[in-house]
């Protein structure tokens, strides 16, 4: 094909995607990402020529989407909470669930002017704590990684965001050491080796698996974060945690039988489905 106008380009990348059973959004979300535009700019150019450099770069872009990979990682976009963040192959992409999770947590503490502490385990992109710090600028928000990688990756969206957040690598709370915290929120790697035969193959071939899978049954990190939250939460603090569906009545039993621990409760997302840890401390921490 001859440099075809941004409508061929379109319907060609389209019967290819579909062909391969991709994601049919990809071709227009690539598109409008390398051309910067939105969804009304797109279509006023239809009719339009790429350019050599244009329609070559876009048959690259086509072809790792039909290999399976993420179009945020092609992109380097993933939105979250209404904001865009960077995002490639060193963390995971921010998901819908995860919205959630902050969602609860700002509707739990709708105080714009409380000075709260708050500590993010296992930060990733920063989505989370970035997030947070956005909502309730009041906050205090510490961020903590055991990968380098991935810390980088947190920075850059903390700068393009212009949110001041403390982040520290460490596992868990190695880097907070002697720290409490009145709100700490982690989504851990939670997903059991034994599920990897039904995940989607894209997930499993290009988002890092050690922030996917985790060993006990996926309940590996959560049990490590209980052993040590009296330590780090503050009289009366949370601990928000998303999980899979189906951990809930097992996360519930185990926190319901720690030491300073007062409430555990399990909430369900949009779908019904089990998805949110939620813990208050006891008087006894």
């Amino acid at each position: 094909m001859n440099n075809p106008t941004y409508f061929e380009a379109l319907k060609w990348a389209s019967l290819l995607i579909q062909e391969h059973h991709g994601d049919e959004n990809a071709p227009e979300l690539i598109m409008m990402d390398r051309m910067e535009w939105n969804r009304t700019e797109l279509l006023v150019h239809y009719r339009q020529q790429l350019r050599l450099d244009q329609w070559q770069q876009f048959q690259k872009d086509v072809q790792r989407a039909v290999n399976g990979e993420p179009v945020q990682y092609i992109t380097n976009k993933a939105n979250f909470y209404g904001r865009e963040f960077y995002v490639d192959s060193r963390v995971l992409i921010p998901r819908v669930e995860t919205e959630e999770l902050v969602e609860h947590i700002l509707n739990a503490h709708p105080q714009l002017n409380q000075p709260l502490r708050v500590l993010d385990i296992g930060t990733g992109s920063g989505n989370i704590a970035i997030t947070l710090k956005l909502e309730r600028p009041d906050w205090q928000v510490t961020a903590v990684d055991i990968a380098s990688e991935a810390l980088a990756v947190a920075q850059q969206n903390a700068h393009q965001q212009e949110a001041v957040v403390d982040f520290r690598q460490g596992s868990l709370f190695d880097a907070v050491k002697g720290e409490r915290f009145d709100i700490i929120v982690s989504n851990p790697p939670y997903i059991a080796e034994n599920e990897r035969d039904v995940m989607d193959q894209s997930v499993i071939e290009y988002e890092p698996d050690k922030a996917l899978f985790a060993p006990d049954d996926g309940l590996f990190w959560y049990k490590q974060i209980g052993r040590q939250l009296a330590n780090h939460l503050t009289n009366a603090g949370q601990l928000w945690c998303e999980f899979g569906y189906h951990q809930g009545a097992k996360l519930k039993q185990y926190f319901s039988e720690l030491p300073g621990v007062k409430d555990v409760d399990v909430l369900q997302d949009l779908s019904g489905h089990d998805r949110i840890l939620w813990v208050r401390g006891g008087s006894v921490i």
